[in-house]
């Protein structure tokens, strides 16, 4: 029986040492969807195809992923939100397998007109919106210009505060570093992921040579669109419509997450945006870095669903 076991498993090693990275890849990823209750699916807008996740039923969480992510950055939260809500994260356009054209322009205002005509494509009446890092940085700008579509609003390390200071990652910018987020290499997105957590979760390493291949031919792209998300002159960032602005006179119950360990973010952002919100919430997570929905995501959900039966009571 020994010797039967022993003959399995060397069996099983061999298959996956033979199976290509590639497919390994796609196979935990549709696990993962299957998991969480989400179907991949698309749609078309002005600019081209947007392919997003979507399951459950009940009231609409509309997700935003952040840069340089896409939206199976969402899966293991969604686990625990499905049962209970309708949830679709988009890829955003530039990200993922939604249009990719060097030739559009990607700063704020065109984004969110694309998220608007992407909500219309699949028929989102009234929805939560959420989104993490520059997600939530789009996610409160089309709160604002689409508040009658906007039940609350959720943002997790959201890019986008003008008086935040300099996080680890924007000090290094603005002495014309490589911001960590813009991965050229397997090495690169490595470091990547370390910056990005507290502690990295476990990620198989057929999944972060995949996402690290993924990230190196999207470069060029990335490289623009980190311009134009950043406003970017002489070098340094310089939001054209930052949340601490405005935000100030929306009505909307707001939520602000945040990893009390974020390199990539300053965390002081969650009190500033606190202060400059009427209905604003802040929660710090401890130990917790950039990407709290991957690396806690039973913790962040349980707070996000709290809040959202709160604000909807």
């Amino acid at each position: 029986m020994l010797f039967a076991i022993g003959s399995i498993l060397l069996l099983l090693i061999i298959l996956y040492m033979l199976i290509p990275n590639r497919t390994l890849f796609h196979s935990a990823v549709n696990t993962e969807r299957h998991l969480a209750k989400l179907t991949r699916k698309s749609v078309s807008i002005d600019d081209g195809e947007i392919v997003y996740l979507e399951g459950g039923s009940g009231q609409t969480l509309l997700m935003l992923h952040g840069f340089g992510a896409d939206k199976d950055n969402w899966v293991r939260m969604a686990k625990h939100l499905t049962h209970r809500y309708h949830v679709v994260a988009p890829d955003l356009p530039g990200f993922g397998e939604s249009v990719k054209n060097p030739d559009l322009d990607y700063g704020i205002s065109d984004q969110v007109t694309r998220l608007h005509q992407f909500a219309s494509a699949i028929n989102l009446d009234e929805f939560h919106i959420g989104g993490n890092s520059m997600g939530g940085y789009l996610a409160g700008n089309y709160a604002v210009q689409h508040a009658d579509k906007v039940i609350s609003v959720g943002l997790l390390n959201p890019l986008g505060i003008a008086s935040s200071p300099d996080s680890e990652m924007f000090a290094m910018l603005r002495q014309h570093q490589r911001p960590k987020v813009l991965v050229g290499d397997s090495k690169q997105y490595r470091e990547l992921l370390a910056f990005a957590f507290y502690k990295v979760p476990f990620i198989p390493s057929f999944v972060v040579e995949e996402l690290a291949k993924q990230a190196q031919e999207d470069f060029p792209l990335h490289e623009k669109i980190f311009q134009d998300i950043h406003a970017m002159s002489n070098g340094q960032p310089h939001f054209s419509d930052p949340l601490d602005v405005v935000l100030r006179s929306i009505q909307k119950p707001v939520l602000i997450i945040w990893g009390d360990s974020d390199r990539i973010l300053h965390p002081k952002g969650a009190s500033i945006l606190q202060s400059s919100i009427p209905n604003a919430k802040a929660e710090v997570m401890k130990n917790m870095g950039h990407l709290p929905m991957i690396e806690s995501p039973s913790n962040t959900a349980k707070i996000y669903l709290n809040f959202i039966q709160c604000s909807t009571q």
